[in-house]
């Protein structure tokens, strides 16, 4: 089925609301956790600022990150699809701040009094390389222009 790997993708967003974040610290790359959505086929991340990655990410705001299958005992870990992402990340522009929250909260509800905190951020990573890995043999790059038509069709 020619569809299959964009069904896959949308199975993955459906399924999962954790990214692992990579980003360039002081002493080299370092790696954590963030809840996420999709918005307009952009990544959303809510971050506090007292959080290393965001200090990293205000140093560099290039990153990597990766969304999985979530793993189960009767999967191969090596056979789970996976998805990533590299792009620029930066705050939600103002004019679009009401919009992309509520977005957000939709797949992260219990995030909601976490806006009230004067230290979180929204912020959007807009994909620059994309990679999607639907199990043994079913890798392929997406090409942005790919990526953003995938993310209309299905309202992510």
């Amino acid at each position: 089925m020619a569809d299959e790997w964009q069904a896959g993708i949308q199975s993955l967003l459906n399924q999962s609301r954790v990214c692992f974040l990579a980003t360039q610290g002081e002493h080299g790359p370092e790696a954590s956790m963030a809840p996420f959505a999709i918005h307009q086929g952009n990544v959303l991340l809510h971050l506090s600022k007292l959080a290393k990655h965001t200090a990293n990410i205000g140093t560099n705001p290039t990153i990597g990150l990766m969304i999985c299958t979530p793993e189960t005992t009767a999967d191969s870990p090596l056979a789970l699809p996976r998805l990533s992402l590299q792009g620029e990340v930066m705050p939600v522009l103002n004019e679009k701040l009401n919009a992309a929250k509520q977005t957000y909260l939709k797949n992260i509800p219990d995030a909601e009094p976490l806006f009230s905190f004067a230290d979180f951020q929204l912020f959007e990573m807009a994909a620059s390389n994309i990679r999607w890995v639907g199990g043994f043999g079913k890798a392929r790059s997406i090409t942005t222009e790919t990526w953003y038509k995938l993310m209309e069709s299905s309202h992510a």
